[in-house]
């Protein structure tokens, strides 16, 4: 995003902060389709992605007033989303554990996909497990950066980096079959 749309989306928020209900559907309008193919591709059920999804709006502008960084937007309704597709993973005992204690290699945040690459991720990404799937989605279609990850999906930095490590892993092994 650059800063003009940075600025754009600041005014926004500040605006939807103040109860104005056009900047909030605005808001809406700019993150719709992103955000909606990122709690779909979590959770891999069409009914439950659009309840989410509007579970998570509707948490949006309950709690905007809240939000101290405008800046920070976009991770909040990120957090907010995995959160609530975690939270209905977990009723339905779909979740598995991670290993979050594993080391990684320092050179992980230059690696770059290519086009192509991304072509096969949309295909491969419902294949993986949803902590993979997240990391893959906010590092290389949101363009977020790993602390901003860290902030969406709540843990280390290091953290970050691992998960990020072992779903390209996992996501080259199921672009391989």
């Amino acid at each position: 995003m650059d800063s003009s749309d940075q600025l754009i989306e600041q005014v926004l928020v500040l605006r939807c902060q103040i109860g104005d209900k056009d900047a909030f559907a605005e808001l809406i309008e700019r993150y719709q389709a992103p955000l909606r193919y990122f709690i779909s591709r979590l959770s891999a059920n069409a009914e439950m992605t659009e309840d989410i999804f509007q579970d998570t709006w509707l948490t949006v502008i309950r709690r905007i007033h809240s939000l101290k960084k405008i800046d920070a937007f976009s991770t909040w309704l990120y957090r907010i989303a995995r959160n609530k597709v975690y939270q209905q993973l977990r009723r339905k005992k779909k979740l598995a554990e991670l290993d979050e204690n594993i080391a990684v290699p320092n050179n992980t945040e230059n690696d770059v996909f290519s086009p192509e690459d991304a072509a096969k991720i949309h295909r491969c990404l419902k294949e993986l497990r949803p902590e993979h799937k997240e990391v893959l989605m906010l590092r290389f279609l949101e363009q977020m950066s790993y602390e901003q990850i860290s902030q969406v999906i709540n843990c280390r930095l290091g953290t970050v980096k691992s998960r990020i490590h072992y779903a390209k892993l996992a996501l080259k092994k199921e672009m391989e079959k």
